[in-house]
């Protein structure tokens, strides 16, 4: 028996499950659709197979369906939910990697890009922005990058970007962007920045 074959035939369907696991409350068929950013058919088609599936249970509330995840469903609990506490701790496990390869330590890193906005695709990349508290300490970490870089990959399959900077220039005119992408989207994954 294959039972995540039932329960993800579809990408639409694997969204569907996620959203419902971090509810907190039953949600509408509408709140679905809005959280996930499928399209009103894609959701109601993952909403109705998984539902056949008993992986999700539905309660009518007046013309409203509203859904849950079935969470005593053998393959939510024993398949699912380890998946996705594992995702949950993903930015705490990573941390930890960089932290063990990356010397001398930074003061400060942030992760920008598709994951720190919740993309998530086939071969993406983080970019990292470390800063460091001296030029010197930034010119010794690049040789620790192809080892990070490599680690990152083999652990979790995405690649990394780093830009290392230090105090004395991450205020340069030409990391402007740098840092507005910082402020919209990055996660600050340890230390201040200054």
């Amino acid at each position: 028996m294959h039972g995540l074959n039932v329960l993800i035939t579809r990408y639409s369907q694997l969204l569907v499950l996620r959203t419902l696991y971090h509810a907190q409350t039953p949600l509408s068929g509408r709140e679905i659709e809005r959280r996930t950013g499928l399209s009103n058919r894609a959701t109601m088609l993952a909403l109705d197979a998984l539902v056949d599936s008993f992986a999700v249970q539905f309660e009518e509330s007046g013309n409203k369906h509203h859904y849950t995840l079935n969470r005593n469903n053998y393959f939510v609990a024993k398949g699912l939910k380890p998946a996705f506490e594992a995702e949950d701790l993903f930015w705490t496990d990573f941390t930890k990697t960089v932290r063990r390869h990356v010397l001398p330590r930074p003061i400060a890193v942030v992760a920008t890009g598709p994951l720190a906005r919740d993309e998530s695709s086939l071969n993406t990349r983080i970019q990292l922005t470390m800063i460091f508290s001296t030029g010197r300490n930034r010119i010794r970490a690049f040789s620790c990058m192809d080892a990070l870089n490599e680690a990152v990959t083999q652990r979790y399959a995405v690649s990394i970007d780093p830009v290392l900077l230090d105090v004395n220039n991450m205020d340069e005119d030409k990391n402007d962007a740098l840092w507005r992408r910082v402020e919209r989207e990055g996660i600050l994954l340890f230390g201040t920045l200054p």
